[in-house]
């Protein structure tokens, strides 16, 4: 049984990881016309999520100063920005300050619309002090919509879960191959940060045939420093799962044979580099998850391809490995 609640969360945030994709390389671009499209979008989320009322000042104020958003009856502002460096929300700080903002709202946010880091400092202040910002409290990305949403009572939250529906809107892939399929289920059930495995990988032989070592031995110590690495955190996950036989035997075995075709490609076309066919391959995937509007887990993705190159079916080709 699935509980409603929980779909929507799934929903909620497997839509809003595929927006936060989409500023990421947008941002990287330099292209900044989503920020501006997506002003309202965040006007409407936060209003749904906070029972506010937020209003689009660039829409009545061309380039508000400091703030994007805006709510006379709450006192609370926003600012939204791609941009998560201390440099940036320390020069929103002072232009608040600077046009006295502090004085009509009592609160500003700053919305990270990619990911905020993790910040030394507690507090920003403007040179006169102002206004003081919390970083921790008054800094938010995606995790705080989701912590946000995890409180709302049902209703509330299915109706923000069609709202985010309805504007974050994902195509329907063209004619999945079934390989692909599997394994976007498989990278669900790794990525489940609550299944009651996670985190809980022991490794102590990672390559006990030392095939790695035979066949890329240019790149072994690479190689197997990356698999103990994210074996603690997926490991356990993934043994469980086949030995349960959650995605069945066929299906599996089906993906090995893709993996060991696609991987082959990859390392020709990456002259033998086993590191850099990785790359590309962990890219293959990663964008098949996102295309099928799925929450993406480089790192589950990851440990996968190095867990199936140790067993031979990533890069299977002995003729084209390195050693």
């Amino acid at each position: 049984m699935v509980l409603q609640r929980e779909t929507d969360i799934r929903i909620i945030i497997e839509r809003c990881s595929i927006l936060r994709n989409v500023i990421e390389d947008s941002s990287a671009l330099n292209l900044t016309s989503i920020n501006v499209i997506s002003e309202n979008f965040f006007r409407d989320l936060l209003n749904l999520l906070l029972g506010t009322g937020l209003e689009n000042l660039n829409a009545t104020l061309d380039n508000a100063a400091a703030i994007d958003l805006g709510d006379d009856r709450t006192k609370l502002c926003v600012q939204v920005t791609a941009t998560s460096g201390k440099p940036k929300i320390a020069k929103t700080v002072n232009t608040f300050a600077e046009h006295d903002l502090q004085n009509k709202y009592d609160r500003l946010v700053v919305f990270v619309a990619t990911k905020k880091k993790n910040y030394q400092a507690d507090f920003i202040s403007d040179k006169h002090n102002k206004h003081i910002l919390d970083l921790k409290r008054d800094v938010w990305d995606w995790t705080d919509v989701y912590r946000l949403a995890k409180d709302l009572k049902p209703s509330k939250l299915t109706e923000l879960r069609k709202f985010i529906e309805e504007n974050i809107v994902v195509d329907a892939p063209k004619n999945p191959i079934r390989e692909v399929a599997t394994f976007i289920d498989l990278m669900q059930i790794l990525s489940d940060e609550t299944h009651s495995e996670a985190g809980k990988g022991v490794l102590t032989e990672p390559d006990p045939d030392k095939k790695i070592e035979k066949r890329f031995s240019a790149h072994s110590g690479f190689l197997l420093d990356e698999y103990g690495k994210y074996y603690a955190e997926y490991g356990a996950v993934l043994e469980e799962t086949l030995i349960k036989g959650e995605l069945g035997a066929a299906r599996m075995r089906r993906l090995g044979l893709h993996l060991g075709t696609k991987s082959d490609e990859l390392l020709t076309d990456n002259k033998n580099d086993p590191q850099k066919a990785l790359d590309a391959l962990v890219h293959f995937y990663l964008s098949a998850l996102q295309e099928s509007g799925k929450n993406s887990d480089q790192g589950a993705i990851r440990f996968f391809m190095l867990y199936q190159m140790i067993r031979c079916y990533v890069f299977p080709n002995e003729g084209s490995g390195i050693g």
